[in-house]
């Protein structure tokens, strides 16, 4: 894939909107993040670099806690807080170190948000456009504010690839089987 990073359930696509939500709040958040996705890849910097940019990035547009939750299944809920933690750091890690691997550098392809946000229960979904590339974040307020929990592009979603493509290291050893895999994905050369 081009130009994103995905994470998004194919199946809230397919659902019927609820309705039209206030687009303000949740499309000014995704501009925002866009903005800061563009000032990164205007940087021109190397792998590594690009990664240790997107992280602060991530924690302020994302809602990790509750996308390593949906990760990990069933593990989360018997997991301890400081599994927990790690979990949630090393999936930090990990999405900062995909958009790195997937946002190279900017070739002055607009981001358009579309401000039309659909409501989904809680959720928010936002369309933005990247040339012809279509991506779809979904949305939940956390602590009050609109925060990404997944993306979907192209009809996949990252968020159940991860889920699909972790299950197996996080049924043989838990969360920290978890964080030890992601670190041996994200070694960035």
């Amino acid at each position: 894939m081009k130009h994103a990073f995905r994470i998004f359930a194919l199946m809230t696509l397919a659902a019927p909107a609820v309705a039209h939500a206030d687009a303000s709040e949740p499309a000014a958040r995704i501009g925002a993040y866009d903005d800061a996705v563009i000032g990164v890849m205007k940087a021109k910097l190397g792998t590594a670099a690009r990664a240790d940019r997107f992280e602060p990035i991530v924690k302020a547009y994302y809602d990790m806690p509750t996308i390593a939750g949906l990760v990990a299944g069933p593990a989360w809920a018997s997991a301890s807080a400081t599994d927990k933690a790690s979990a949630i750091t090393a999936l930090t890690r990990h999405s900062a170190v995909s958009l790195a691997r997937n946002f190279k550098d900017y070739d002055g392809t607009p981001f358009t948000v579309d401000p039309k946000v659909i409501a989904r229960g809680p959720d928010r979904v936002v369309k933005v456009t990247i040339g012809t590339d279509l991506l779809y974040y979904r949305m939940r307020q956390s602590a009050g504010t609109w925060k990404i929990v997944d993306v979907i592009s192209s009809g996949v979603s990252n968020l159940a690839l991860q889920r699909a493509d972790l299950a197996t290291t996080i049924q043989s050893g838990g969360l920290p089987a978890l964080v030890k895999k992601l670190a041996q994905l994200d070694a960035v050369k």
